[in-house]
């Protein structure tokens, strides 16, 4: 051992006067270089998979909360777009160009009468109401608020037996008569009466009927409804009654629109 350290030294001395590394010194550097450079990139490799272990974890995380996000936002669409479609179907049902400001009042059919014939209803408006309101949809007259307290009112409409509008034959120099409900209808059927014609009166099916602005109760000019059928007194055959189907579905009254006084 003693001798091989000298061997060594004497080695390494020689080495070392001539600036260069001995061979026992090249052959241990051959040796552990590998192994240095394996422990190396085994190092940087365990440290990349630790910082992309932590870094996976938060972007499962993150990922996690933009999926609810996104969820979130889903639903909230399709309710955004709930309300579109509502609006949009409220805007038809009472006539406002949506190009155009609607109307100043509003109102929802809040509860409806259980008579047979006597057919009112009751409306909840977003302004204050008053006794003689004229009640209306995009299609055509309802009727008018004869109670109101504060933003609620009761409307008799059309189809009430004990109700009446005055109206006429949307025809130049059209004939002018009253509009009643149609007696004796089958149950569900919405029928008006054109009566009160003047003798000789010229109806003819398929003409429009519009308020007459007689009597001052409904200002002129609102549609009613069209005529179905034309029918001529047994006894007098230059009286006529005519049957008026009413614009309006007053089964399915929703959304209603109000014309107060001054507007």
């Amino acid at each position: 051992m003693a001798v091989l350290a000298a061997v060594l030294a004497l080695a390494q001395h020689r080495a070392r006067t001539g600036g260069d590394a001995s061979l026992p010194e090249r052959v241990a550097q051959r040796t552990v270089w590998p192994i240095q450079s394996a422990l190396v990139n085994g190092g940087r490799v365990v440290r990349n998979v630790a910082i992309a272990a932590g870094r996976g974890r938060r972007l499962v995380q993150e990922n996690e909360r933009l999926r609810q996000q996104v969820a979130e936002l889903e639903a909230e669409r399709i309710r955004l777009y709930g309300y579109y479609l509502e609006n949009k179907a409220i805007k038809e049902q009472l006539g406002w160009d949506p190009k155009e400001p609607p109307p100043p009042v509003a109102a929802r059919v809040i509860d409806w009468s259980p008579g047979l014939w006597r057919r009112r209803v009751t409306i909840e408006a977003n302004r204050e109401l008053e006794q003689g309101n004229i009640v209306r949809t995009g299609a055509g007259l309802v009727g008018r608020v004869i109670e109101a307290a504060g933003k609620r009112g009761v409307v008799v409409l059309l189809l009430d037996a004990e109700h009446a509008v005055a109206a006429r034959v949307q025809r130049e120099d059209g004939d002018h008569g009253i509009i009643y409900a149609a007696p004796d209808v089958p149950e569900g059927e919405q029928l008006l009466l054109l009566s009160k014609l003047p003798q000789g009166a010229d109806v003819r099916a398929g003409d429009r009927v519009i308020s007459s602005g007689l009597g001052g109760v409904y200002p002129a000019d609102l549609p009613i409804g069209v005529v179905e059928r034309v029918e001529r007194s047994p006894v007098n055959v230059a009286s006529i009654t005519a049957y008026v189907r009413p614009y309006v579905d007053f089964d399915h009254l929703d959304f209603v629109r109000v014309i107060r006084r001054g507007e």
